[in-house]
């Protein structure tokens, strides 16, 4: 695969203005999200009976974006349940390969300066 920041570039280029704005605005809720939940995990015993399963994995949400020349962007965030411990964390994969939240920190920062480019204002919603 090629570098991150080039792939990055890449599928921004192959996204519609409405695609961009939605995905810019799901990486912003991801990055809120990411910035409370990350590194943390914790303990909680209501609902013992549910907490009594070995392992449960609940995906919360998940992001999918594909572009007519089948680049695909997926994005999960879960919450993982082992016995009474909670655990968070982020999966991005971009065409089936694995990468990390540095992939989405590219992202965000290539639309931020896409949109705050006065040559190439875009209108995010």
């Amino acid at each position: 695969m090629e570098d991150p920041s080039t792939s990055a570039q890449s599928f921004l280029l192959d996204l519609s203005v409405e695609e961009k704005s939605r995905l810019y605005n799901d990486l912003l809720a991801i990055k809120d999200v990411d910035a409370c939940m990350k590194d943390r995990s914790f303990y909680t015993f209501r609902k013992l009976r549910r907490a009594a399963k070995r392992q449960t994995e609940c995906r919360k949400r998940t992001f999918h974006y594909q572009t007519q020349n089948n680049h695909e962007l997926v994005i999960k965030q879960i919450h993982e349940q082992k016995l009474f411990k909670h655990h968070y964390r982020l999966r991005v994969t971009f065409d089936q390969q694995e990468l990390g939240y540095t992939f989405v920190e590219t992202l965000l920062s290539l639309l931020h300066s896409q949109h705050f480019d006065f040559g190439h204002q875009i209108a995010y919603a």
